[in-house]
């Protein structure tokens, strides 16, 4: 039985004591769900229920028994469409085109003509707004049946796998202007898929089916960093269980946090340790480790996120937990919660432009002089936006293919120097990107680098270099190239580092982004080491802090943290003055940000890595 009443303010959909019986056997289960107002996802695999849900929701199908109750009042919109339906088959009319399929459902006769030509030209059906369903292609026909539904202008969306047929490269453009379209609108989506990826990006709230019983109901967030079980966190992709690990230290017990995600899991080598690793996939993102323990003889596999591959079968490894180190900061005094939230009240962000089938992820980011924005991706790119964010030029690394760069520099002769990190040296091209000339090679003496990441140049023109990688330093060199000096080591203490990322210079002072060490460190320019930036002012609690800018005329640092998924603004002095962002999918939200810069605006961008975007933050 379906009814409808008014209910809670918040809800679409109350269903109670649901089941559907079909012919293959039940389809779902004594399901008792609500459903938010807001974007909402339902997972599951193949045959799990989810198309037998959304059915039940547009009332293409009935219950066998309970009751789906729908809020009337959320559902009330100027069109005369309530609610509308992408279902897997796509609902196309066949004997109307592409632009017609449009126009018919589009409820507003003075802006008829503009929000078509908008869609058409949103999902690329221009060139095929005369065709019939019969002629499009399957990716035509995806596209054009999440337009219609953006025709609509419902109130309500109901999309079962939506554009599944549309080769992945451009999801992110699609995605983009159906987000917009429920922002601007206010408009719920509640839509189907199997890839975490998406609902992470997309969701808000999450609906987990299995074998037609729902088995989890929730925010997205709290499944990701909460899950009820390790079963249950798959459904957002690897998560490691600790539980084992946590119960072979004394100081660790099993009321600890033992579910957690790859970017919280670190490993280490460590020839003392019982754990051997045994063999290792890496993903580019994600390297899964199955390894051995010795003790036990027991086999576990642990998912972290390295910035390149890192073990060999052999090697003995030490898993450190950074959650569990963050919360122990915090808890031991760190103002971190105390910290003013930094206020951007316009937000603009994009994808970058796809490379073959890839949507590449922005890694490094700085501004030129006239307010360019440069990035470097992990798809071997440098490319060139001007102040009005449109891309204006671009060009490939003269190798890529076994690792990709992560610094970049304007110098002050007009050249672009590039940390190409993983071929051990430096490449300088000029402006419209022919290479000039390379500096280093691989090693450990002067002029040679294990992984160079970032360079920074001093108003005399001399250049620094830090690196990482076991050899982990900065190195100084005149603007010619000659060698001048080099500070730092491998280690904790202070001066030391582990994992030198990001870099600035000045008034005569090197700001370096200490990654693994969780600080900034400070020398003269000469190499000598001043401070851990903050230490006078109780301390900065950072968490992965991956690259730091300046914004010169209010000599103030931004710092981007990327294990925390936020930007950090302090003083010279350390003084946290705000932070911004958290870790997420959702607009205000980084996942694992690698880089940042602020422009003569004081404009801030972040290379939202995770999450495959520019973010351009506007005070």
């Amino acid at each position: 039985m379906i009814s409808e009443t008014q209910q809670s303010e918040s809800q679409l959909w109350s269903l109670k004591h649901v089941s559907l019986s079909g012919a293959s056997g039940v389809r779902l289960v004594d399901v008792d769900l609500e459903i938010p107002q807001g974007i909402t996802a339902v997972m599951g695999y193949s045959g799990a229920g989810k198309t037998s849900l959304l059915n039940l929701l547009v009332e293409y199908e009935r219950p066998s028994q309970g009751t789906v109750v729908r809020t009337d009042h959320c559902f009330q919109s100027g069109s005369a469409v309530e609610a509308f339906w992408v279902p897997h088959s796509l609902g196309l009319w066949p004997q109307y085109d592409v632009q017609e399929h449009l126009a018919l459902v589009h409820p507003d006769a003075e802006t008829l003509d503009e929000t078509v030509q908008d869609l058409l030209k949103a999902f690329r059906l221009t060139s095929v707004m005369k065709k019939y369903p019969g002629q499009l292609s399957q990716g035509e026909a995806s596209r054009l049946s999440v337009a219609r539904a953006l025709a609509s202008q419902a109130k309500v969306l109901i999309m079962d796998e939506p554009l599944v047929h549309v080769d992945q490269a451009h999801w992110s453009l699609y995605w983009q202007t159906i987000r917009r379209y429920c922002q601007k609108n206010k408009t719920s989506l509640i839509f189907s898929t199997h890839m975490p990826d998406l609902v992470l990006k997309e969701a808000q709230h999450v609906v987990c089916l299995d074998e037609g019983a729902v088995v989890y109901s929730g925010a997205v967030h709290d499944l990701y960093y909460a899950p009820p079980s390790s079963q249950l966190g798959t459904y957002l992709g690897p998560v490691n269980d600790l539980s084992f690990v946590l119960n072979q230290s004394d100081q660790n017990k099993s009321d600890e946090t033992t579910l957690v995600r790859p970017e919280q899991l670190k490993l280490t080598k460590d020839d003392s340790s019982e754990w051997e690793v045994r063999r290792t996939i890496f993903s580019g993102a994600i390297e899964e480790v199955e390894t051995f323990h010795q003790q036990t003889q027991s086999n576990q596999t642990f998912y972290h996120r390295p910035p390149r591959a890192t073990f060999q079968p052999g090697d003995r490894v030490s898993i450190h937990l950074l959650l569990l180190l963050f919360c122990m900061l915090i808890c031991f005094g760190c103002n971190s919660d105390s910290a003013p939230e930094l206020s951007f009240p316009k937000i603009i962000q994009w994808s970058l432009p796809s490379e073959g089938t890839k949507v590449p992820a922005p890694r490094g980011l700085n501004v030129g002089p006239n307010d360019e924005l440069y990035v470097l991706d992990n798809a071997g790119r440098v490319l060139v936006y001007n102040p009005e964010n449109e891309l204006i030029r671009t060009w490939m690394m003269p190798d890529y293919e076994i690792g990709k760069p992560e610094g970049i520099c304007l110098l002050k002769n007009g050249q672009i120097a590039v940390a190409d990190t993983h071929y051990h040296r430096i490449v300088f091209f000029d402006d419209q990107g022919n290479v000039q000339k390379t500096l280093g090679e691989l090693g450990e003496g002067p002029s040679q680098f294990i992984y160079p990441v970032s360079i920074v140049q001093d108003p005399t023109g001399n250049i620094y270099v830090c690196e990482y990688g076991d050899n982990d330093r900065v190195q100084k060199f005149s603007e010619e190239g000659e060698f001048l000096l080099e500070f730092g080591k491998r280690g904790t203490d202070p001066g030391e580092f582990q994992r030198a990322s990001g870099m600035i210079w000045h008034k005569g002072k090197i700001y370096v982004a200490d990654a693994s060490n969780n600080c900034i460190q400070v020398f003269s320019d000469e190499g000598a080491f001043l401070e851990i930036l903050g230490t006078k002012t109780g301390g900065i609690p950072l968490y992965y802090p991956y690259d730091i800018a300046i914004d010169r005329s209010k000599e103030e640092l931004y710092i981007v943290e990327y294990g925390a998924g936020r930007i950090t603004k302090t003083d010279l002095e350390g003084r946290i003055l705000g932070r911004f962002g958290e870790t997420g999918r959702k607009q205000g939200e980084f996942v694992t940000p690698w880089g940042v810069a602020v422009n003569s605006k004081e404009q801030v961008f972040v290379a939202d890595t995770g999450n495959r975007l520019i973010v351009k933050l506007i005070p």
